[in-house]
């Protein structure tokens, strides 16, 4: 790939997430060839069919947003897009696009000085890119991710790493008396100690054996082709790694969910994975729920909410196909030592006050991007009373402002749900001398209920804002609250009353186990009298499948995580996010309500 080069412009606004670049809908479609066709269909549907190799993506902040889906980046890479320069990326995008072969640049000024159809070049030995007369610095690119484009991304750079038979490190752990060195935030210690390096600051590049891999549905035929592109015949450990159908259990595309189903199932078989869970419920419920990703460890997964093990101290992130099939082969993975912030909870949640209010308000308050490639880290009383449930409901969407990852402190509850002895973890905890970027304190007793309106998560209002407004259909389920604690919740509210006839109430729990438990606690046959639709536990609606999709000027209230333009049905859906105390009770009036009232 040449150092200088020159490219048409499109240009794009600021948070542009994966769904817009790929909607969700397309994501079962089997060959990024037929998919890339699709690219920016609900934004600029005209792209597919007239983007040109070599043209230059130009846009604003947050770049990459949301899901994981690596295909937002190869069915850019794919149609020809080199090289994308935004005022700042998503974290996980970041990755993606670099591994699918796109030079990635950070510079913010040059949108101003251009509209779709200009003609920019591109200097990267002298960082910088010019356009119309004027010329921008832009951030440096690291040699080695240079490298992977150079190298057609990160297949290609894999198999040539093969072939000239370079041998992944050994691991090499801190001891029990190293990782309990102070002065470092949780982020750095769960680095630290995996990496076995006794000293890491922000920025540094660590070479990690993480500890546990998982592959959910929806990316198994594209993991098995990356596999066989590479030529490689064995991963480094199956026994790290499981496989979870979720997103096309049971069926929602059938043209296309059989290829998902039977190349998880090849996987499997050709690489001797036995944790296996077909049908069994949502991957990151099922993660904390079989102790797969354990305190004090490293955990990565093929989508965006790995973050959600954060809530037991576990250092988890989201990566890409591509990603996940080199990690596979060699045990390895580069992170970037983030930065931190410090969230202090203090006081105690009120009645109708759940752990998802407490994440809404932090989001309504940083915004989408406000922990843009940061460890958000969870400390306080109010922390430490929540349940295990409540704070993997935290850590869940604390990807939605961007972070690597959201940490809560290892306690007697974490050791407790885990089944092992305090002192082996109670070193994933904050230090009072650890460098944050910054410290966000709030008194969780004076917060009410919290709504994420359209179209956005960090459009956040507080409930009395929002009262009132009706609502066509409510949600309760997803791995952010579809966990038994969440059940009870609405349960409580709903029993012996029955929604309107208008209102479409669906209830998704997250696994098999909760749907079980539910059964034997009378909580199913409470949501069955109110006029409930029961689904299979499955990531449903959440992730934009069928059961329960919205059309036009339809309002949704959802306990999932994203409500992002077109997910949950067409682009002019309505969609909001809440607790399960605001969703019965709002499915029970029809109208937005506040539980605290009933």
């Amino acid at each position: 790939m040449d150092k200088i080069f020159s490219g048409k412009v499109w240009t794009f606004g600021n948070d542009i997430d994966t769904d817009t670049i790929i909607p969700g809908k397309r994501g079962t479609i089997p060959t990024i060839e037929e998919m890339k066709k699709y690219a920016f269909e609900l934004l600029k549907p005209e792209f597919g069919s007239t983007v040109q190799p070599g043209d230059i993506l130009i846009a604003g902040t947050n770049f990459g947003c949301g899901s994981s889906r690596e295909q937002a980046a190869t069915v850019l890479s794919h149609n020809g897009v080199r090289c994308i320069i935004a005022k700042s990326f998503a974290r996980i995008f970041f990755r993606n696009a670099f591994n699918s072969g796109i030079l990635l640049l950070t510079c913010d000024g040059i949108q101003d000085v251009v509209t779709g159809g200009d003609i920019v070049t591109v200097d990267v030995d002298n960082h910088t890119v010019s356009a119309n007369g004027q010329t921008f610095t832009v951030g440096a690119v690291p040699e080695n991710l240079f490298n992977i484009v150079a190298n057609g991304g990160l297949i290609a750079d894999t198999r040539r790493r093969l072939a000239e038979g370079v041998q992944p490190s050994e691991p090499h752990e801190l001891d029990y008396t190293a990782r309990r060195k102070k002065g470092f935030t949780m982020a750095e210690k769960l680095l630290r100690k995996n990496a076995g390096v006794d000293e890491v600051k922000p920025g540094d590049i660590v070479i990690t054996h993480p500890d546990m891999f998982m592959i959910h549905d929806i990316y198994t035929p594209y993991l098995l082709d990356t596999l066989e592109q590479i030529g490689a015949d064995k991963i480094a450990d199956p026994d790290k790694v499981t496989i979870i159908f979720d997103h096309c259990m049971p069926t929602a595309v059938a043209k296309n969910d059989s290829a998902h189903y039977d190349a998880g199932l090849e996987l499997s078989r050709r690489y001797g994975i036995k944790k296996l869970h077909i049908g069994e419920g949502i991957c990151h419920s099922i993660m904390h729920e079989e102790k797969y990703a354990k305190p004090g460890c490293i955990a990565t997964a093929t989508d965006s909410h790995t973050t959600t093990y954060g809530g037991a101290g576990n250092f988890c992130s989201g990566i890409g196909t591509a990603e996940m099939a080199a990690a596979l082969i060699t045990g390895e993975l580069w992170f970037k030592v983030p930065e931190a912030i410090k969230i202090v909870l203090n006081g105690h949640l009120p009645d109708g006050v759940l752990s998802k209010d407490v994440i809404l308000k932090i989001l309504g308050d940083i915004k989408a991007d406000g922990g843009q490639y940061k460890s958000l880290e969870f400390t306080g009383p109010a922390a430490h009373e929540m349940s295990m449930m409540a704070r993997f409901t935290v850590a869940n969407m604390a990807l939605e402002a961007g972070a690597k990852c959201g940490l809560f402190e290892a306690d007697e509850k974490t050791a407790a749900y885990y089944g092992m002895p305090l002192e082996e973890i109670d070193w994933v905890c904050v230090d009072d001398d650890a460098h944050y970027e910054k410290v966000l304190t709030y008194d969780v007793s004076e917060l009410e209920p919290q709504l994420s309106c359209p179209q956005g998560v960090d459009n956040v209002h507080p409930l009395h804002e929002v009262l009132g407004t009706p609502i066509d259909e409510v949600y309760l389920g997803s791995c952010t609250n579809g966990s038994i604690e969440d059940l009870a919740v609405a349960a409580e509210i709903m029993k012996g009353k029955h929604v309107p006839d208008t209102m479409r109430f669906i209830v998704v729990p997250a696994t098999n186990r909760v749907f079980k438990e539910a059964i034997k606690r009378g909580y199913i046959k409470t949501f069955i009298e109110a006029g409930a639709v029961i689904c299979h536990p499955c990531c449903g609606l959440c992730c934009g499948m069928p059961y329960g999709l919205m059309y036009d000027d339809e309002r949704i209230l959802s306990t999932a995580n994203r409500n992002f333009i077109g997910r949950q049905g067409t682009k002019k859906t309505l969609s909001y996010l809440c607790s399960p105390a605001v969703a019965a009770a709002t499915a029970l009036a029809g109208v937005v309500s506040d539980p605290r009232t009933l």
